[in-house]
């Protein structure tokens, strides 16, 4: 995990980077595809609400390191847990995105080029440490959620998405004993 000096640099560059918050997500959407302009196609036209999510899961993330490791064994909300946001986030990059593996270390060199040319000097070697550490965590916890996913498997289609829940909801009124007949109102039963 980070030690204590890792999570002090993480927290106080994050506190210079909130004030520039949206010009570092323009510098780093504009660094990835510099490095990769295959990966545009990947977003939409309208990259606003991207570069919202990409703010707030860095916000997430600067604010998980803040917890005492005292918190980890307490319960924990899965919309504030950080591994299951994570896993989500790494199962959700590969099972609809069809994200790369390889793409993680362009992400890497964007986002740490990013954090360079928004912090200047204050990007030290140190910062630029726990930064890479904290993100080598992230990547590798979702490359493991993306792991358990079939990337062979076509994706389904509407249709074949809407058959599997008509057949579950047949499945669940079979079990119940309900059947189609008690459901219509009395008009149509003539």
């Amino acid at each position: 995990m980070l030690s204590d000096t890792e999570k002090t640099a993480i927290r106080q560059s994050w506190r210079l980077v909130v004030p520039i918050a949206d010009t570092a997500a323009d510098l780093f959407y504009r660094r990835l595809f510099e490095l990769r302009p295959d990966y545009r196609e990947l977003f939409g036209i309208d990259m606003a609400s991207q570069k919202r999510k990409l703010l707030h899961m860095l916000a997430f993330t600067v604010k998980s390191v803040d917890f005492k490791d005292s918190d980890w064994r307490d319960d924990v909300s899965p919309d504030q847990d950080l591994m299951l946001v994570i896993l989500a986030l790494g199962r959700r990059h590969s099972e609809l995105y069809r994200i790369p593996n390889e793409s993680y270390a362009v992400v890497a060199e964007a986002l740490l080029w990013t954090l360079k040319f928004g912090l200047g000097d204050a990007f030290t070697p140190e910062v630029e440490a726990a930064w890479t550490k904290i993100y080598t965590l992230l990547s590798r916890t979702m490359q493991m959620a993306s792991a358990t996913v079939n990337r062979e498997a076509p994706m389904p289609t509407v249709a074949e998405t809407q058959a599997v829940g008509e057949n579950a909801l047949r499945q669940q009124k079979e079990a119940m004993g309900v059947d189609e007949e008690s459901l219509m109102p009395q008009e149509h039963l003539s």
